[in-house]
C-alpha cells in the first residue's frame, strides 16, 4: 500500500483511470530506466488493484447473499448421544 494514496475514498470510475494513467507512467519511466520511480508507481498500483479487488468481492459475495441467504447459515445436525 502506497503511504501517500487513500484510495478507499476513489470512486470506481476514478481508479480505472488512475490505473490507465499509472500504468503509462510507470511504461514511460521504466523505458527510461527510473527504477526507484517505477517502484514508486508500481506501490499505487497494486494499492488501486487491491481496492478494486476487494470491492469487486465484496459486490460478488453481497449478490451471492442475495440469491442464496440461507447458504451462510450454520447447518443443524442434532446432538449426539452418549453410549453407556
Amino acid at each position: 500500500m502506497h503511504p501517500f494514496l487513500d484510495v478507499s475514498k476513489l470512486s470506481d470510475e476514478e481508479i480505472i483511470e488512475r490505473l490507465g494513467r499509472a500504468y503509462s507512467f510507470m511504461n514511460a519511466q521504466n523505458s527510461l530506466g527510473h527504477t526507484p520511480t517505477v517502484m514508486s508507481i508500481q506501490e499505487v498500483i497494486q494499492s488501486l488493484e487491491n481496492e478494486r479487488h476487494d470491492r469487486m468481492q465484496k459486490t460478488m459475495d453481497s449478490e451471492y447473499n442475495k440469491k442464496n441467504p440461507t447458504d451462510t447459515s450454520p447447518i443443524e445436525l442434532g446432538t449426539l448421544e452418549d453410549e453407556e
